[in-house]
């Protein structure tokens, strides 16, 4: 079986506004844009923009864009192979199905949780963390993504919905904390 996947092919094959609408993005149309707010959770009801004349998106959010492929990657958080599957209908359906609040999702425009999280590492040990600690609590060192090289610490609203995450790029107790 050939693994060759014509990237341009499934890019000319699935315009950017069917895509993001097959996505469960909510977006309004703004003259000759598409508006709405940015699957990360961030930036407000417009971070989004999606320009389907020359099929491109870009996230204020985020402050990153890209093509149809680059959105299905950041909708779903898989690789530029799987999101090529993805739109090409090669892909199994459980994994092109979209994750229900129990697979990450927590609530219907909510922020997905950073699954790749790495909470035994020596990074989140220097804010005085033990790898079981961090875990419960969602914090952990991020090796890749926007987070990528920080300690990221997820931020709740009141009743428990992850709203985002901070970074913390140097993680050391100021010396008052120190046991």
């Amino acid at each position: 079986m050939s693994t060759f996947i014509d990237f341009e092919a499934v890019k000319a094959d699935n315009p950017i506004e069917q895509v993001a609408e097959r996505l469960g993005l909510e977006l309004k149309r703004a003259g000759n844009a598409l508006r709405g707010p940015c699957p990360s959770g961030g930036g407000g009801e417009r971070a989004l923009v999606i320009t389907p004349v020359k099929g491109v998106w870009y996230s204020f959010a985020l402050q990153k864009g890209g093509d149809v492929l680059a959105l299905v990657q950041l909708v779903n958080e898989c690789t530029l192979k799987d999101a090529a599957q993805f739109l090409s209908g090669t892909v199994p359906l459980e994994k092109a199905a979209t994750p229900s609040p129990e697979e990450g999702r927590e609530a219907r425009g909510g922020f997905a949780p950073l699954t790749y999280l790495e909470t035994d590492h020596m990074a989140v040990e220097a804010l005085g963390l033990d790898a079981a600690d961090a875990e419960a609590l969602g914090i952990g060192y991020a090796p890749r993504g926007t987070m990528r090289g920080t300690v990221a610490v997820p931020i709740r609203t009141m009743d428990g919905t992850l709203a985002g995450y901070i970074g913390i790029t140097e993680a050391k107790l100021p010396p008052k904390w120190v046991m």
